[in-house]
Protein backbone atom coordinates (compact mmCIF):
# COMPACT_ATOMS: atom_id res chain seq x y z
CA UNK A 1 0.00 0.00 0.00
CA UNK A 2 1.47 3.10 -0.72
CA UNK A 3 2.00 5.51 1.90
CA UNK A 4 -0.41 9.02 1.90
CA UNK A 5 2.10 11.64 1.85
CA UNK A 6 0.86 15.33 3.31
CA UNK A 7 3.05 17.53 1.17
CA UNK A 8 1.09 20.04 0.72
CA UNK A 9 3.44 21.42 -2.15
CA UNK A 10 2.25 18.34 -4.59
CA UNK A 11 -0.92 20.68 -5.07
CA UNK A 12 -4.54 19.80 -3.41
CA UNK A 13 -5.60 16.77 -4.35
CA UNK A 14 -7.92 14.46 -1.51
CA UNK A 15 -5.29 12.76 -0.08
CA UNK A 16 -3.69 16.35 1.04
CA UNK A 17 -7.34 17.50 1.94
CA UNK A 18 -7.55 14.10 4.49
CA UNK A 19 -3.80 15.23 6.42
CA UNK A 20 -5.11 18.68 6.53
CA UNK A 21 -8.23 17.68 8.36
CA UNK A 22 -6.24 15.39 10.48
CA UNK A 23 -4.01 17.82 11.85
CA UNK A 24 -6.54 20.51 12.34
CA UNK A 25 -8.35 17.75 14.37
CA UNK A 26 -5.13 16.93 16.04
CA UNK A 27 -4.16 20.64 16.38
CA UNK A 28 -7.64 21.13 18.39
CA UNK A 29 -7.12 18.42 20.78
CA UNK A 30 -3.37 19.54 21.29
CA UNK A 31 -5.15 23.26 22.38
CA UNK A 32 -8.16 21.61 24.43
CA UNK A 33 -6.10 19.71 26.53
CA UNK A 34 -3.33 22.29 26.85
CA UNK A 35 -6.12 25.04 27.89
CA UNK A 36 -7.63 22.39 30.08
CA UNK A 37 -4.22 21.71 31.95
CA UNK A 38 -3.21 25.55 32.56
CA UNK A 39 -7.09 25.92 33.99
CA UNK A 40 -8.59 28.14 30.83
CA UNK A 41 -12.04 27.04 30.79
CA UNK A 42 -14.52 27.40 28.18
CA UNK A 43 -16.88 30.42 28.39
CA UNK A 44 -20.77 30.60 27.16
CA UNK A 45 -19.03 33.26 24.23
CA UNK A 46 -17.33 30.44 23.21
CA UNK A 47 -19.98 27.94 21.90
CA UNK A 48 -21.24 30.34 19.06
CA UNK A 49 -18.50 30.11 17.49
CA UNK A 50 -19.01 26.55 16.01
CA UNK A 51 -22.76 26.34 17.20
CA UNK A 52 -24.38 29.39 15.54
CA UNK A 53 -27.65 28.06 14.57
CA UNK A 54 -28.04 26.33 18.09
CA UNK A 55 -27.36 29.88 19.21
CA UNK A 56 -29.71 31.89 17.16
CA UNK A 57 -32.70 29.39 18.10
CA UNK A 58 -32.53 29.39 21.84
CA UNK A 59 -32.00 33.49 21.32
CA UNK A 60 -35.05 33.70 19.62
CA UNK A 61 -36.66 31.02 21.40
CA UNK A 62 -35.59 30.08 23.73
CA UNK A 63 -37.44 31.43 26.94
CA UNK A 64 -35.68 30.89 30.28
CA UNK A 65 -33.39 28.51 28.92
CA UNK A 66 -31.91 31.65 27.27
CA UNK A 67 -32.47 34.20 29.97
CA UNK A 68 -32.15 32.39 33.14
CA UNK A 69 -29.07 29.79 32.12
CA UNK A 70 -26.23 29.65 29.74
CA UNK A 71 -24.37 27.27 27.44
CA UNK A 72 -22.33 26.00 30.05
CA UNK A 73 -25.20 25.45 32.68
CA UNK A 74 -26.76 22.67 30.57
CA UNK A 75 -23.40 21.42 28.85
CA UNK A 76 -20.45 21.50 31.04
CA UNK A 77 -18.01 20.09 29.08
CA UNK A 78 -16.94 19.14 25.66
CA UNK A 79 -15.54 16.80 23.87
CA UNK A 80 -12.61 15.80 23.75
CA UNK A 81 -11.58 16.35 27.08
CA UNK A 82 -15.03 15.33 29.34
CA UNK A 83 -17.79 13.43 28.15
CA UNK A 84 -20.84 15.07 30.46
CA UNK A 85 -22.00 16.75 27.79
CA UNK A 86 -25.30 17.07 28.91
CA UNK A 87 -26.96 18.10 32.69
CA UNK A 88 -29.94 16.03 33.22
CA UNK A 89 -33.09 18.18 33.02
CA UNK A 90 -34.14 17.30 36.57
CA UNK A 91 -31.11 18.96 38.04
CA UNK A 92 -32.72 22.51 37.76
CA UNK A 93 -36.57 21.12 37.10
CA UNK A 94 -38.11 19.63 40.09
CA UNK A 95 -40.34 20.19 42.86
CA UNK A 96 -43.28 19.70 40.72
CA UNK A 97 -45.47 16.43 39.67
CA UNK A 98 -44.81 17.68 36.11
CA UNK A 99 -41.15 17.56 36.41
CA UNK A 100 -41.16 13.60 37.84
CA UNK A 101 -42.74 12.45 34.47
CA UNK A 102 -39.56 11.98 33.21
CA UNK A 103 -37.72 11.56 29.28
CA UNK A 104 -38.30 15.14 29.01
CA UNK A 105 -37.38 15.59 25.26
CA UNK A 106 -40.40 12.97 24.76
CA UNK A 107 -42.50 16.08 24.79
CA UNK A 108 -40.18 19.07 24.63
CA UNK A 109 -38.17 17.90 21.86
CA UNK A 110 -35.67 20.79 21.17
CA UNK A 111 -34.14 21.96 24.57
CA UNK A 112 -33.45 25.31 22.87
CA UNK A 113 -36.60 25.89 22.01
CA UNK A 114 -38.13 24.17 24.83
CA UNK A 115 -41.85 25.58 24.50
CA UNK A 116 -42.40 25.73 20.59
CA UNK A 117 -40.96 22.30 19.89
CA UNK A 118 -43.83 20.21 21.69
CA UNK A 119 -44.45 16.43 20.03
CA UNK A 120 -46.32 16.32 17.31
CA UNK A 121 -50.15 16.96 17.62
CA UNK A 122 -50.93 13.21 16.72
CA UNK A 123 -49.40 11.52 19.44
CA UNK A 124 -51.71 11.66 22.49
CA UNK A 125 -50.69 13.53 25.21
CA UNK A 126 -52.77 13.80 28.56
CA UNK A 127 -50.99 12.90 31.34
CA UNK A 128 -47.93 15.28 30.57
CA UNK A 129 -50.52 17.90 30.06
CA UNK A 130 -52.60 17.68 32.96
CA UNK A 131 -49.60 17.58 35.62
CA UNK A 132 -49.42 21.24 35.36
CA UNK A 133 -53.47 22.57 34.27
CA UNK A 134 -54.92 20.05 37.38
CA UNK A 135 -57.62 22.47 37.37
CA UNK A 136 -58.12 21.59 33.76
CA UNK A 137 -58.19 17.83 34.88
CA UNK A 138 -60.76 18.90 38.01
CA UNK A 139 -63.14 20.80 36.32
CA UNK A 140 -63.36 18.08 33.17
CA UNK A 141 -64.00 15.35 36.43
CA UNK A 142 -66.77 17.26 37.75
CA UNK A 143 -68.90 17.83 34.18
CA UNK A 144 -67.71 14.66 32.26
CA UNK A 145 -67.88 15.21 28.11
CA UNK A 146 -66.64 14.00 25.00
CA UNK A 147 -63.74 16.80 25.33
CA UNK A 148 -63.21 15.23 28.64
CA UNK A 149 -62.56 11.89 26.62
CA UNK A 150 -59.84 13.13 24.18
CA UNK A 151 -56.14 13.57 24.16
CA UNK A 152 -55.34 17.77 25.11
CA UNK A 153 -53.14 18.13 22.03
CA UNK A 154 -56.48 17.05 19.99
CA UNK A 155 -57.32 20.52 19.99
CA UNK A 156 -54.32 22.44 21.96
CA UNK A 157 -51.54 21.37 19.00
CA UNK A 158 -48.70 23.97 20.38
CA UNK A 159 -48.48 25.28 24.25
CA UNK A 160 -50.55 28.00 24.74
CA UNK A 161 -52.88 27.56 21.34
CA UNK A 162 -56.38 28.18 21.90
CA UNK A 163 -58.77 26.65 18.91
CA UNK A 164 -61.67 28.03 17.77
CA UNK A 165 -64.82 26.06 18.48
CA UNK A 166 -66.04 26.31 15.10
CA UNK A 167 -62.95 24.11 14.12
CA UNK A 168 -64.89 21.24 15.26
CA UNK A 169 -68.19 22.32 16.06
CA UNK A 170 -71.13 23.50 13.71
CA UNK A 171 -72.28 26.91 14.55
CA UNK A 172 -75.60 27.42 15.98
CA UNK A 173 -76.70 30.34 13.54
CA UNK A 174 -74.79 31.50 10.75
CA UNK A 175 -73.91 34.83 12.74
CA UNK A 176 -72.74 33.09 15.34
CA UNK A 177 -68.50 33.77 16.12
CA UNK A 178 -66.07 31.72 18.01
CA UNK A 179 -65.84 34.81 20.93
CA UNK A 180 -70.24 33.19 21.28
CA UNK A 181 -69.35 30.04 21.82
CA UNK A 182 -67.89 30.79 25.60
CA UNK A 183 -70.71 32.54 26.43
CA UNK A 184 -72.57 30.04 27.14
CA UNK A 185 -70.09 26.61 27.27
CA UNK A 186 -66.76 26.51 28.67
CA UNK A 187 -64.31 24.88 26.78
CA UNK A 188 -63.87 22.14 29.60
CA UNK A 189 -67.30 21.90 31.06
CA UNK A 190 -69.30 22.19 27.30
CA UNK A 191 -72.45 20.60 28.81
CA UNK A 192 -72.40 22.81 32.14
CA UNK A 193 -74.02 25.81 30.19
CA UNK A 194 -74.23 28.34 32.47
CA UNK A 195 -74.41 31.73 30.49
CA UNK A 196 -72.45 34.79 31.76
CA UNK A 197 -73.02 38.58 31.44
CA UNK A 198 -74.74 39.94 28.17
CA UNK A 199 -76.22 37.35 25.92
CA UNK A 200 -78.49 38.33 22.99
CA UNK A 201 -81.67 36.31 22.17
CA UNK A 202 -80.01 35.64 18.54
CA UNK A 203 -77.45 32.89 20.77
CA UNK A 204 -80.97 31.33 22.23
CA UNK A 205 -83.01 31.43 19.23
CA UNK A 206 -81.39 28.38 17.38
CA UNK A 207 -82.15 26.21 20.16
CA UNK A 208 -85.53 27.70 21.75
CA UNK A 209 -87.03 29.00 18.51
CA UNK A 210 -90.66 28.28 19.58
CA UNK A 211 -90.22 30.39 22.68
CA UNK A 212 -87.92 33.22 20.77
CA UNK A 213 -91.18 33.62 18.18
CA UNK A 214 -93.66 33.26 20.81
CA UNK A 215 -92.26 36.48 22.25
CA UNK A 216 -91.37 38.13 19.05
CA UNK A 217 -95.19 38.14 18.39
CA UNK A 218 -96.33 39.40 22.22
CA UNK A 219 -97.21 42.11 22.99
CA UNK A 220 -96.80 41.71 26.54
CA UNK A 221 -93.75 43.40 28.79
CA UNK A 222 -92.12 39.91 28.44
CA UNK A 223 -91.93 40.32 24.76
CA UNK A 224 -89.25 43.19 25.15
CA UNK A 225 -86.92 41.55 27.68
CA UNK A 226 -84.20 39.53 26.95
CA UNK A 227 -84.04 36.15 27.54
CA UNK A 228 -80.74 36.33 29.73
CA UNK A 229 -83.11 38.65 32.40
CA UNK A 230 -85.14 35.81 33.72
CA UNK A 231 -83.32 32.46 32.93
CA UNK A 232 -80.34 33.88 34.80
CA UNK A 233 -77.37 30.51 36.40
CA UNK A 234 -76.73 27.07 35.12
CA UNK A 235 -79.20 25.99 31.85
CA UNK A 236 -81.66 24.83 32.13
CA UNK A 237 -83.28 27.57 34.89
CA UNK A 238 -86.49 28.68 35.24
CA UNK A 239 -87.48 31.49 37.48
CA UNK A 240 -90.82 31.61 39.41
CA UNK A 241 -92.98 34.31 38.33
CA UNK A 242 -93.21 35.79 41.93
CA UNK A 243 -89.23 36.51 41.80
CA UNK A 244 -90.50 39.27 39.72
CA UNK A 245 -93.81 39.85 40.34
CA UNK A 246 -94.25 39.32 43.99
CA UNK A 247 -97.86 38.31 44.61
CA UNK A 248 -100.11 40.85 42.10
CA UNK A 249 -103.44 39.96 42.85
CA UNK A 250 -105.37 39.51 46.13
CA UNK A 251 -104.81 36.83 48.56
CA UNK A 252 -108.17 34.96 47.60
CA UNK A 253 -107.14 34.71 44.28
CA UNK A 254 -103.72 33.30 45.43
CA UNK A 255 -104.94 30.88 47.60
CA UNK A 256 -107.38 29.95 45.00
CA UNK A 257 -105.02 29.99 41.75
CA UNK A 258 -101.53 28.57 43.44
CA UNK A 259 -100.39 28.48 39.88
CA UNK A 260 -99.98 31.74 37.89
CA UNK A 261 -99.63 30.09 34.27
CA UNK A 262 -103.47 28.85 34.90
CA UNK A 263 -104.61 32.00 33.97
CA UNK A 264 -101.75 33.55 31.96
CA UNK A 265 -100.93 30.62 29.55
CA UNK A 266 -97.10 30.68 29.11
CA UNK A 267 -94.70 32.77 29.80
CA UNK A 268 -93.52 33.23 26.26
CA UNK A 269 -97.33 33.25 25.22
CA UNK A 270 -98.22 35.44 28.06
CA UNK A 271 -102.35 35.58 28.38
CA UNK A 272 -102.72 39.54 30.02
CA UNK A 273 -105.32 42.41 29.85
CA UNK A 274 -102.22 44.80 29.81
Amino acid sequence: MKRLSCNMNNGINAGSQICYAISLLTLFILIAQTSVAKGTMLESADCGKCHAVQLKIITQDGGKHATEVGCLDCHPQHPPVGTETKTPCISCHDGEPHFEIGNCQHCHTNPHQPMSSLRDPLKPARKECLSCHFKVGQQMEAAPSRHAKIFCNRCHSQHKEIPSCLDCHEPHSSRQRTEDCSKCHPAHQPLKIEPTGYIPATLCRPCHGFESNALAESNTSHGGINCINCHKGRHPSVPTCQDCHGLPHTQSIHSQFRDCLECHGDAHQLISNQ
